[in-house]
C-alpha cells in the first residue's frame, strides 16, 4: 500500500488531543485521516464530536446517529488507531471483523485504560482516599479487556513510559512508546522574564486533586510564601483547552503530579511555551527511553516537595534559560511533525505484512 490510499480512522477518546492532532497532521501530509471524538468538554481539536445528548429523547437520538456514522467508519477507513480502549461498538463486539476485511488496527494507551492499581498503590504507598485505592475491581477489568484485544488488534502503542511498565503487570507487552505529541505551531514561545520585579507565576491544573498531590502542593508553597518568598499561585481547573493555554502563557513555573511517577500533556505544553515543569519522575521508567534523551522537567515528589521549589525559587535567574531548554526539548522530542512520520511508517508496514 501507498501512502495515497491510506485512509486513516483516530478516536474515540481526544485524552491529551493526540487524535485530533494527529489526524490533522496526516492530512498536512496528504494523507486522508479523520478524527471521531466522544463530545469533549474541553474542546479539543478535532473533526467530528459525537454527542451524547442532556435528556433521554436526545441520548436515544444521538445515539442512533452515532451508531450510524460509525458504521459508516468501518467501511470508509482501511486504518484504525484506536485510543483508551475504545473501538466502533460498545464491548469491543466489532474487534473480530477488522481482521475478515483485511483492515489495520492499532490501539494506543493513554492512562486508565492500561494503568495497574495495585502495583501503583504499593509502589507509592497511596494513602486511603487515594481514586487508585477506593476502585477495587478496576484491575481485573483492564485485564479482561486486554486480554480481548491483544487477540485481534495488529499493533499497540503507549504515550507514556510508565504504561510500558503497566502493561508488563497485566502479563503483556506493549510494542512501542509513541511520545505525547504536540503540534509546535499551536505555541508561541513566551519567556520567562522581568522576574526581577514581579513575584514568581506557579500555575497548576489538576484534573483530579488527589491524584495530582494538589492538597501537598498548596501546603508546600503556602509554607515558602510564609518564609518571605514572593509567588502568584494559581490552581485551574475545569476550563476549556484554549483557556488553559492563556495560564500556560502567564506561569512561568507548572507543577504537573507528585503522585505516580510521570507527567503529561499539560507539562509538556506549559514547556512548549518556554515555561519549567516540575513532576515526580520515578527513575524505574527512565530504561524505557531512548539513552540520549534526558527530560529537563525537574524532579520532585512529597518528601522533597518545599525544598526542590526552593532551590527553583533561589536560583530564578536561571529560569529564562531553562524554560528555553524544555522548549528546544519539546521541539526535538514531541513535534507530531516527526512523530507522525513514525505513524506513516508504522501504517505502511502493518498494511504490507497484511496483504502477504
Amino acid at each position: 500500500m501507498t501512502t495515497d490510499k491510506l485512509k486513516v480512522f483516530h478516536g474515540l477518546f481526544n485524552y491529551g488531543t493526540q487524535a485530533g492532532l494527529f489526524a490533522r497532521e496526516l492530512r498536512r501530509k496528504n494523507i486522508y485521516a479523520k478524527s471521531y471524538v466522544i463530545e469533549d468538554n474541553s474542546k479539543r481539536v478535532n473533526d467530528n464530536q459525537l454527542k451524547l445528548g442532556v435528556n433521554f429523547f436526545d441520548r436515544l437520538f444521538f445515539k442512533l446517529i452515532n451508531f450510524l456514522k460509525l458504521i459508516y467508519a468501518f467501511f470508509k477507513y482501511n486504518t484504525f488507531h484506536f485510543y483508551f480502549g475504545k473501538t466502533l461498538l460498545p464491548y469491543q463486539i466489532d474487534l473480530p471483523f477488522y481482521r475478515y476485511f483485511k483492515k489495520v488496527v492499532i490501539m494506543e494507551y493513554l492512562g486508565n485504560d492500561i494503568r495497574h492499581y495495585e502495583w501503583i498503590i504499593k509502589r507509592y504507598k497511596l494513602e486511603n482516599g487515594h481514586i487508585f485505592v477506593k476502585n477495587k475491581s478496576h484491575d481485573s477489568r483492564i485485564k479482561s479487556r486486554l486480554k480481548n484485544e491483544f487477540k485481534y488488534i495488529d499493533y499497540s502503542l503507549c504515550c507514556l513510559p510508565t504504561h510500558m511498565e503497566f502493561s508488563k503487570q497485566f502479563g503483556f507487552e506493549v510494542n512501542e512508546l509513541l511520545p505525547i505529541s504536540l503540534d509546535f505551531n499551536d505555541f508561541e514561545f513566551t519567556p520567562i522574564l522581568n522576574l526581577e520585579n514581579r513575584k514568581i507565576r506557579i500555575l497548576h491544573a489538576p484534573t483530579h486533586r488527589v491524584f495530582k498531590g494538589t492538597n501537598y502542593i498548596e501546603n508546600a508553597i503556602e509554607d515558602l510564601q510564609k518564609d518571605g518568598y514572593q509567588i502568584d499561585f494559581k490552581i485551574i481547573e475545569n476550563v476549556t483547552h484554549a483557556e488553559l493555554q492563556k495560564y500556560y502563557k502567564w506561569c512561568d513555573i507548572y507543577i504537573d503530579q507528585i503522585s505516580v511517577g510521570w507527567y503529561g500533556t499539560a507539562a509538556l505544553e506549559a514547556m512548549a511555551y518556554g515555561k519549567v515543569a516540575c513532576a515526580f519522575i520515578d527513575k524505574i521508567y527512565l530504561k524505557y527511553l531512548p539513552k540520549n534523551i534526558k527530560s529537563p522537567v525537574f524532579n520532585i515528589e512529597k518528601s522533597n516537595l518545599k525544598k526542590n521549589l526552593k532551590y527553583l525559587l533561589d536560583n530564578k535567574k536561571d529560569l529564562h534559560r531553562w524554560g528555553l531548554e524544555s522548549r528546544n526539548f519539546v521541539h526535538n522530542n514531541h513535534s507530531i511533525s516527526k512523530t507522525s512520520d513514525r505513524l506513516i511508517s508504522l501504517y505502511l508496514n502493518l498494511h504490507k505484512l497484511k496483504s502477504n
